[in-house]
């Protein structure tokens, strides 16, 4: 059922992108006019979290399919010569139950922990072409991620009940580079990285694609691994990592 509601609404998300575009954007074939682009995906992603002072927190992607309320994963382009502009949003709500058992003066007491995670993860980007091929292209670009997460936790040991609330919020500026390299037949491979720093230590950022063209949507493969070293906010570490998979549209 959970991934039924994903399904749906990643396609509720690319009617609204396809809407929102302009219907007579220009063919990719002029560097004139501006060309968008629309990209919707599943990030089979893992998430590790250490909330200030506390243990390590882990979550694979079968257990965030499983518990998965909703998630938004969604990437915008636009285009016009050597200029370009980039925007990545991604939201999850995700939320699991954990019951057991602990032994308190001798007696076995019923515990249970309810772990919800909420988080946006914005990165926008303004970039321009400092190297052009018949076969490949390369980028610089320069921009800034956000990144918002809540992690309430609710902790009953028999008739006790503990509730906190770890939030982080976190704005960075990041450098990087992204290209596009075409092979044989309708293929063609996608890089990206970026780095930064500013409320957190450190930010990084990669990912690589291999692409397929289609008639109309191009469908891409890869792996993307994002982190933050955050140390001192109520997040100290957050890294989100896995493959990729999802379809281009342009206009």
């Amino acid at each position: 059922m959970n991934f039924y509601r994903l399904f749906l609404g990643l396609n509720i998300t690319t009617f609204l992108l396809v809407m929102a575009l302009p219907v007579n954007a220009a063919d990719s074939s002029s560097n004139d006019e501006w060309q968008f682009g629309a990209e919707v995906y599943l990030w089979g992603a893992s998430l590790d979290a250490k909330p200030t002072g506390g243990d390590n927190i882990h979550i694979g992607f079968s257990e965030i399919i499983d518990n998965l309320d909703m998630a938004i994963m969604t990437t915008l382009t636009a285009r016009k010569g050597k200029w370009s502009l980039l925007t990545d949003i991604i939201y999850m709500d995700l939320e699991d139950d954990q019951k057991g058992t602990a032994e308190l003066i001798g007696m076995p007491i019923r515990t249970d922990v309810d772990v919800e995670m909420k988080a946006w993860i914005v990165t926008a980007a303004g970039g321009y072409t400092v190297m052009e091929t018949d076969k490949s292209s390369l980028d610089l670009l320069a921009g800034g991620r956000y990144l918002e997460i809540e992690l309430p936790l609710e902790f009953k040991i028999g008739p006790a009940k503990v509730k906190a609330k770890p939030t982080g919020h976190i704005w960075d500026g990041i450098i990087g580079v992204r290209g596009k390299v075409d092979l044989p037949d309708k293929w063609y491979l996608t890089y990206y990285a970026d780095a930064g720093t500013g409320d957190s230590d450190f930010t990084w950022q990669a990912w690589a694609g291999l692409n397929y063209k289609f008639k109309k949507v191009n469908a891409v493969f890869g792996y993307r691994y994002l982190n933050w070293d955050i140390d001192g906010s109520a997040i100290d570490d957050l890294t989100v990592k896995g493959p990729v998979a999802g379809v281009k549209f342009f206009f």
